[in-house]
């Protein structure tokens, strides 16, 4: 089964520098050397971020296409880049392989990666490969944004809105079905396939994130990668505020409500506490709700929901009813794994 189907690191490696060839602005050297060069941007200040992607931690290779896969440790790296209000450049990616990994199953992922490169016009600069016990993808993305212009998370003020770019709890949802699929049976499979798309194939926000941040009139931004309890969590502790967010404005997608009463969870569990909706969560400057939203459509971009504020104080309160209780940090934890 093996044979012709093994990889090899050298061969992976032309792959990759084959597949990187060709001009890109601002790019003097990509791959082939010990570093690759690339020159400052006139006007813009540089985004760099990286993220980790382990089997059996972060993704399942029994249900995870390969290809979706590669979309996927793109796209996670991306979201972080349109969480500031920028745009991607290029990319560097680092693999360690079991040696039991085919070489199909690699090239159907870089397949996705290729697609997502191409997508946002991104270029692949360099990386290493290796051998290793545990499949494990680790992404670094480059981008830019205008200078003075990156979103912080530790800019949100007493008075503003709290906004997201949309439905939430659908990747958590997904992966219920991903992981269980018989109990999720007599759900409509048309429904059932956008919700799995969500967890699976994830779309960063770059276009909405790059207008918010160029507007000025976003305070705070941070993409949603583990949960609105704890994104938004990280905003409130390191601006010094609170946040206050009503249960019944939380946007769900069509089926969230099934999933959950078949999963036992309620549904709002499933909205702050699940991760990997990859929408944006940012607060809005007083008295810029209207201009933002009117950019916003004027874009045809959006909708995006109004969900709550900051106030003073500090936590995420979610408001249900009459009661109010306190989620913060209460979505899905890297360490803990859950």
């Amino acid at each position: 089964m093996m044979g012709e189907m093994h990889w090899s690191e050298l061969e992976l490696i032309r792959l990759f520098r084959d597949t990187a060839n060709g001009p890109s602005p601002g790019l003097v050297k990509g791959i082939g050397d010990d570093c690759a060069v690339f020159e400052n941007l006139d006007g813009r200040q540089w985004l760099t971020t990286t993220d980790l992607l382990v089997d059996q931690v972060h993704f399942d290779r029994s249900f995870h296409p390969p290809r979706l896969l590669g979309r996927k440790s793109m796209a996670v790296n991306f979201s972080d880049i349109a969480a500031m209000g920028g745009r991607v450049h290029f990319a560097l990616i680092s693999l360690a392989l079991p040696a039991s990994i085919e070489k199909e199953w690699i090239m159907q992922w870089y397949e996705g990666i290729g697609d997502m490169l191409a997508a946002w016009g991104c270029r692949l600069i360099g990386g290493d490969i290796a051998r290793g016990a545990l499949l494990t993808v680790n992404v670094v993305a480059i981008g830019s944004v205008a200078h003075g212009r990156a979103v912080m998370r530790d800019t949100a003020r007493i008075g503003e809105t709290i906004y997201v770019s949309g439905p939430l709890g659908s990747a958590a949802a997904g992966l219920e079905i991903c992981r269980n699929p018989d109990r999720f049976e007599t759900i409509d499979q048309r429904v059932r396939d956008s919700l799995r798309r969500h967890h699976l194939d994830p779309e960063p926000e770059l276009e909405l994130g790059s207008l918010l941040g160029d507007s000025g009139l976003v305070g705070a931004m941070q993409d949603l990668s583990d949960g609105l309890a704890t994104d938004l969590a990280h905003i409130a502790v390191q601006s010094g505020v609170g946040a206050e967010i009503d249960a019944q404005a939380l946007p769900a997608a069509e089926g969230l409500d099934e999933v959950a009463e078949l999963a036992g969870l309620p549904k709002v569990s499933l909205q702050v506490s699940g991760g990997e909706d990859y929408r944006l969560v940012f607060t809005v400057k007083e008295h810029g709700d209207e201009r933002l939203l009117s950019l916003i459509g004027e874009r045809g971009m959006g909708p995006v929901y109004r969900i709550g504020k900051i106030i003073a104080g500090s936590g995420v309160l979610l408001r249900k009813d009459s009661a109010c209780s306190d989620i913060s940090f209460q979505g899905y934890q890297h360490t803990a794994g859950r």
